[in-house]
């Protein structure tokens, strides 16, 4: 905020005269943007409340995968929502966990996503517009300068070196103006880069979190750790919280995976407390247990929460 507001303070006042009137109006909307949303995704929380614990348990089916049924949280005591985390930092599980971000000094989560989305997208627009801005004024004067009484732009026809020393020039002749340009420049990348990381996780039906849980994944299935195996075989289906039949959402899971010692999982193993890892029988010569088979590629693995981009989006950004 800090950033912004010094750079907009210096920037704006030094402008403003040599705008034309689209731009003045452009930029007050285009300030005022990213603060908006930054209010937004601060003050809107995604906390798990015994109030609103039913309602999370209910959004979403666990994919015996990443998020396993009947588990319980070691600090808050209760069940765990599918696609949530428990954040040390907030001191609360979180609904459909992104990451917690510490510019906002709090959780991403499925009340503020959004919110969080359109920051990143509005000062991206910020960034590159005020680069927009600093550069078309800036190139303005060099044609006033250096051509002011033709339309050939100012840099036709000129060496290199003269034209980057007219910049240079430029740059240090009105430095209000040219500092905050290349700051913008220079941060713009920043932003883009991480909205459009976004996008690429709403594509593929993933928040931040899940994509680090299936990248734990798939260093294990190419060390040859992880098997898989129908769910309904393995694990017991008659206490589960919630039902399936409580859910409304269109994909389920026959799938369940565990991480082993690299050895096929034997009769008489037992899951442990995190349900993704097992213990092998103390008999050494229990036989193997024939419903597992090794995971190959994570392509043999189906992301259930995957609806599509525009599935995706609406769970992301527009359900609410």
């Amino acid at each position: 905020v800090g950033l912004l507001v010094i750079s907009e303070a210096i920037f704006i006042p030094a402008a403003w005269g040599r705008l034309n009137t689209i731009h003045k109006f452009m930029v007050p909307v285009v300030v005022v943007l990213p603060y908006a949303f930054l209010y937004l995704s601060v003050n809107s929380k995604s906390a798990i409340t015994p109030e609103n614990h039913l309602k999370y348990l209910r959004e979403y089916p666990y994919d015996n995968m990443i998020f396993h049924p009947n588990m319980t949280c070691r600090t808050c005591h209760h069940l765990k929502p599918a696609r949530s985390k428990h954040c040390s930092l907030c001191k609360s599980c979180v609904a459909r966990h992104d990451h917690h971000c510490v510019w906002l000094r709090t959780c991403v989560g499925r009340n503020n996503y959004h919110y969080f989305l359109g920051l990143l997208l509005f000062t991206s627009v910020l960034l590159f517009y005020g680069s927009f801005l600093g550069y078309s004024l800036m190139d303005g004067a060099l044609q006033q300068a250096v051509s002011p009484a033709t339309t050939r732009h100012w840099s036709a026809d000129m060496p290199m070196m003269v034209f980057l020393d007219l910049w240079l020039l430029a740059l240090t002749d009105d430095l209000r103006i040219g500092a905050i340009t290349l700051l913008s420049l220079l941060c713009a990348p920043l932003s883009s880069a991480m909205f459009f990381y976004h996008i690429y996780l709403i594509w593929s039906g993933m928040t931040t979190n899940e994509s680090s849980k299936w990248g734990e994944w798939r260093d294990d299935i190419s060390d040859g750790f992880a098997y898989i195996a129908k769910a309904k075989e393995v694990r017991p289906q008659h206490d589960i919280h919630p039902r399936d039949e409580d859910i409304i959402w269109p994909k389920r899971s026959d799938q369940t995976l565990i991480y082993t010692n690299g050895q096929p999982p034997r009769v008489g193993y037992t899951f442990t407390d995190e349900r993704n890892s097992i213990k092998q029988p103390s008999r050494y010569d229990a036989p193997i247990d024939t419903r597992w088979t090794q995971v190959q590629s994570l392509k043999e693995i189906v992301n259930i929460y995957d609806l599509g981009f525009l599935g995706n989006l609406w769970d992301s950004i527009l359900k609410r």
